[in-house]
């Protein structure tokens, strides 16, 4: 059974925003054979970026949507770059960059918010493996960055293809 990305985000009370562009001499993604890397998204809605530092009072709201935002972009860019003829078999791995003040020591916690995210879109396919990193900057001043590594699938041919490219393939 395959899962439409942006429908089940719908469900959610949530939508994918326009995938953003690259902003220098890269690509938003590559697929090579079955897996595809999702470049660093940083905390920016439209012009506007979350910012940071985070420090141990900036408010759970403002760290919730950063990590939602950073989610979406990533996934935006995902659903954009997938061939039609290609699922999410599951997210592999999740790299977080925590722009933290000095002495900020939960990072973890941050991410934790991206991870359950991607666990309420994909259930135990978004389940993935993790590391959370403290920095100094993030362009624009980001509050926080990811990078998405998932594991594709190609779709059957004799399944309806409709939402093939922008969903994730649960038959185990």
């Amino acid at each position: 059974m395959t899962i439409d990305i942006a429908g089940r985000l719908a469900q959610l009370g949530l939508t994918l925003p326009v995938a953003p562009s690259p902003r220098g001499l890269y690509v938003g993604a590559v697929i090579h054979n079955d897996i595809a890397l999702i470049s660093g998204q940083v905390s920016r809605v439209g012009d506007e970026i979350i910012t940071g530092p985070v420090d141990r009072d900036t408010p759970p709201d403002v760290i919730r949507l950063a990590a939602r935002t950073c989610v979406l972009r990533a996934l935006s860019v995902l659903v954009a770059t997938l061939p039609s003829t290609t699922a999410v078999d599951r997210v592999l791995f999740l790299r977080g960059f925590v722009h933290a003040a000095p002495g900020f020591v939960n990072h973890s916690q941050v991410m934790d918010e991206a991870s359950t995210l991607l666990h309420d879109i994909f259930g135990e396919s978004g389940r993935h493996a993790r590391s959370a990193l403290g920095v100094a900057s993030l362009p624009g001043n980001g509050l926080l960055e990811i990078e998405l590594t998932v594991a594709l699938t190609p779709v059957p041919r004799d399944r309806p293809q409709e939402h093939a490219g922008r969903g994730i393939d649960t038959q185990q």
